[in-house]
């Protein structure tokens, strides 16, 4: 059969994922909120001509 390599020594499940350390938290955040800062200004500025409602070359 596919996978055993005997009992796990602790019972638990084979795989760990260890928590992340704060400061990759505070970066990620920092990251998407700047994501969204972005996408809103632009949105601000070209959401017209992305939703159809004027031509980009209409001045």
């Amino acid at each position: 059969m596919a996978g055993g390599h005997g009992p796990r020594p602790h019972g638990g499940h084979p795989i760990h994922i260890h928590p992340a350390r704060p400061v990759y938290r505070l970066f990620a955040t920092g990251l998407g909120a700047s994501m969204w800062f972005f996408l809103m200004y632009r949105a601000k500025k070209d959401g017209a001509v992305l939703l159809g409602w004027r031509h980009p070359f209409d001045h």
